[in-house]
């Protein structure tokens, strides 16, 4: 929002999503006390790393030593830092792909991998470390819930969209001649298939690549 002002546009926030968190269970309290064993534990979002550090924070009043603290971009790293943890995160990308191309993760025969993430989402993750031999746990932390009182101004020219289920949670609710910004080919091309609007790829998710993607002011 900060950056959209300082560079002459006139942002609207409304959120396309609700974020419910979940509650902790006895069976997910008995991984999260196994953390010590684990090669690598990635983070899906800002929104999984302060629920799921929450939980761990309580179990492990020092962190255990030899984990891999993975992020999938900068705001999820920059909670983890909230939580005095360096995490590992790709250098631009910021989806699974980029993740998955990260030097811990290509030798993990055998290992332990621990996934924190939303109730749904890409198995990409996953599946890949799984077929690379690595051991994969999954905990969901939050679920997504469709916004209802999501709302776009009449005469808005562009709508940032950063995920699929956001898109099809603000998708009816968009202006005529609304186009879209959309974060990533993946999300672009689902966009595409049911928006006969201009929608314009960024790079990724990240705060620079939708600010870049915008057509310049007239």
């Amino acid at each position: 929002m900060a950056a959209l002002g300082q560079a002459g546009y006139q942002p609207c926030h409304s959120p396309a999503l609700l974020i419910e968190p979940l509650p902790v269970t006895a069976a997910m309290r008995r991984t999260l006390m196994d953390l010590d064993l684990y090669h690598g534990v990635f983070f899906a979002s800002p929104n999984a790393a302060r629920l799921a550090l929450s939980a761990m924070a309580d179990l492990w009043p020092q962190w255990p030593v030899g984990v891999h603290w993975l992020a999938v971009g900068r705001a999820t790293a920059a909670e983890l830092g909230q939580w005095q943890l360096t995490a590992e995160v790709p250098a631009s990308g910021f989806n699974s792909e980029a993740v998955l191309a990260l030097p811990c993760l290509q030798d993990i025969q055998e290992k332990k991998v621990l996934l924190c993430r939303g109730e749904t989402g890409r198995e990409l993750l996953a599946q890949t470390l799984q077929a690379r031999g690595a051991e994969v746990s999954s905990l969901a932390f939050y679920r997504r819930q469709p916004n209802p009182g999501f709302h776009c101004p009449p005469g808005c020219d562009w709508a940032m969209i950063t995920s699929v289920e956001s898109w099809h949670s603000a998708a009816s609710g968009l202006p005529a001649g609304c186009g879209v910004i959309a974060a990533g080919e993946r999300v672009a091309a689902q966009i595409r298939a049911s928006f006969d609007g201009t929608v314009i790829t960024a790079a990724s998710a990240h705060d620079d690549d939708m600010l870049a993607a915008l057509p310049a002011l007239q």
